[in-house]
């Protein structure tokens, strides 16, 4: 059980990388996003890392 726990306390502390940058730009960084408009800034680009989120909800959803 102990393994279980700190496998799980693991998954619940990763960081989903979220990230709103201006969609003319370049993608550098390669995540995959969604294109929105934005009053004031024009078009942004939203990502995350939706793996980490994945394993995120599951580990809270077990814990619980």
């Amino acid at each position: 059980m102990p393994v279980l726990m700190t496998s799980l306390l693991n998954d619940a502390k990763l960081e989903l990388d979220f990230k709103m940058e201006n969609a003319d730009m370049p993608n550098v960084s390669g995540d995959k996003g969604i294109t929105v408009k934005v009053k004031g800034l024009g078009e942004q680009r939203i990502s995350m890392k939706t793996e980490a989120l994945v394993k995120k909800t599951g580990a809270f959803g077990f814990m619980e």
